[in-house]
């Protein structure tokens, strides 16, 4: 090859090279960067040492909790929804929740839970059950405006497109929270803690006098659809 043609494919192999690398070229790029949190939902569930002994009640009578026991939203998820659960124990034959509590049974307690601001102090405030009463509302769980505690797991409060909210106070009453998308700790602390409060009528008749034991289970998650 003279030095003519080697000039030639020299030039050819530069012109290919520039035009290669024209080609690939670009006015922007972009490269993405995946970074997953690490985030659950948790809450703190407190309360006075001596609030939730309730002592020899009679048969018939009412009883509820004088001092509340506090909620303190903790999830590192920006808004979290409550689901409430009750169930019964205690030695001799247990006890179940009434599922009616205009119409109880033997061995059926009837029971009600609400959760208020932090604003409520006073249980007094929270009044009986029945017509009377804006708090401890409702005959049946698991139903509109009910706050009667029962062994399935159910909403707390109110939220987008529900059109039964329970464990809350009628609106327009003294420490009424919505309990609905609530703020973790750490964004808001006076929001994310609510009081909760108890209310019980016990059965007009029981098979023995065991103590009985009744736990309520709050499960933390994302807020309810």
């Amino acid at each position: 090859m003279n030095k003519a043609m080697r000039c030639l494919a020299a030039l050819a192999v530069v012109l290919g090279m520039t035009w290669a690398q024209s080609a690939r070229a670009a006015v922007s790029d972009s490269l993405t960067v995946t970074i997953t949190p690490n985030a659950g939902y948790s809450l703190t569930l407190s309360t006075a040492t001596t609030g939730l002994d309730m002592g020899t009640v009679p048969l018939g009578a009412s009883t509820q909790t004088v001092n509340p026991s506090t909620v303190t939203i903790t999830s590192s998820f920006a808004t979290t929804g409550l689901k409430l659960q009750g169930s019964m124990g205690g030695a001799g034959t247990p006890w179940t929740f009434a599922q009616n509590t205009a119409a109880q049974g033997s061995d059926q307690l009837a029971a009600w839970a609400v959760f208020t601001d932090t604003s409520i102090n006073n249980y007094a405030v929270l009044g009986t059950t029945g017509t009377n009463s804006n708090y401890f509302v409702g005959t049946t769980s698991g139903t509109t405006g009910s706050n009667v505690i029962g062994s399935l797991l159910a909403p707390v409060g109110t939220f987008t497109g529900s059109s039964s909210p329970q464990f809350i106070a009628n609106a327009g009453q003294a420490g009424r929270k919505t309990m609905a998308s609530l703020p973790t700790f750490a964004s808001d602390p006076n929001a994310s803690r609510s009081f909760l409060w108890m209310y019980f009528v016990l059965p007009p008749a029981t098979t023995d006098g065991n103590a009985k034991l009744v736990t309520l289970t709050l499960t933390a998650g994302a807020p309810n659809p």
